[in-house]
């Protein structure tokens, strides 16, 4: 589950998939693109994430279950999972020092660091993904990054296909692309949003585009922490929708068979 720290630059193919990713979920988000995301509609609704996260499942799925249809994508923000999965450490993270702010070295030691100091792997990936959060209870604080974002996407797709018999595919996604420290998060190159887990039923630039889809619809204080996809007709029946994407952690490009179809 390790970010890919490689200093390399990407090839003019990751490139174009990047941008035509970023620039087709725009065109979703206004609701005028085709293929997996035609249209992008946010879900307007308040989560507890302090009620754990088999309970924070549950609330998406009501939330979505009478709204989702066959081949429909949810996306649903990072941050929120860590926080119920109770990965949360202190304000510091953040600043002493901020990991972003650090070389690759430094940042697998911090990760180290903060392993040992809150109880919980950290990965430099988290480190990366890490962010404010403010506790109820507990004031200022930051999440750690979701632990297993393949595995949270199946459990979400499962949840909502057992409540609603909708089959539909699942990205967890987050703002971070890794650019500002050059450490593309899932191995390959994304412009404006990274799908850091799914389903198996799209492929890596589909992925990118519903993640990317959803960050327009979602914006930075809507209240909108849930995004459903709406694929066009010729795209809705995908084999593998719903399913688990068979390995566990973050995407990783070097474990997927391409970034489009073969």
């Amino acid at each position: 589950m390790g970010v890919n720290e490689s200093r390399a630059e990407p090839g003019g193919w990751e490139i174009a998939v990047a941008v035509n990713a970023a620039i087709k979920g725009m065109l979703g988000a206004m609701g005028q693109s085709g293929h997996v995301c035609r249209r992008a509609t946010g879900v307007e609704v308040r989560l507890d994430t302090d009620r754990g996260y088999d309970d924070l499942l549950d609330q998406v799925t009501a939330a979505v279950r009478d709204r989702v249809r066959g081949g429909d994508t949810v996306v649903v923000a990072e941050k929120l999972l860590a926080a119920a999965q109770g990965r949360l450490g202190p304000a510091e993270v953040l600043t002493s020092p901020d990991p972003k702010a650090v070389d690759a070295r430094t940042r697998q030691a911090l990760a180290e660091k903060w392993s040992a100091r809150t109880g919980m792997p950290v990965s430099p990936l988290h480190l990366l993904l890490a962010d404010e959060f403010t506790h109820p209870t507990r004031g200022p604080m930051a999440t750690l990054g979701c632990l297993d974002h393949n595995g949270a996407a199946h459990d979400l797709a499962r949840s909502i296909h057992e409540a609603s018999g909708v089959v539909v595919d699942v990205v967890v996604s987050d703002t971070d692309t890794g650019i500002d420290v050059r450490a593309p998060l899932i191995g390959t190159l994304t412009l404006g949003a990274t799908p850091l887990g799914a389903t198996a039923g799209l492929n890596l630039y589909e992925c990118m585009r519903c993640a990317c889809a959803a960050e327009f619809v979602r914006g930075h204080d809507r209240g909108i922490p849930i995004v459903i996809c709406t694929p066009s007709q010729r795209c809705a029946d995908r084999p593998g929708a719903g399913a688990p994407r068979g390995y566990p952690g973050a995407l990783d490009r070097e474990r997927e068979g391409g970034l489009t179809h073969d």
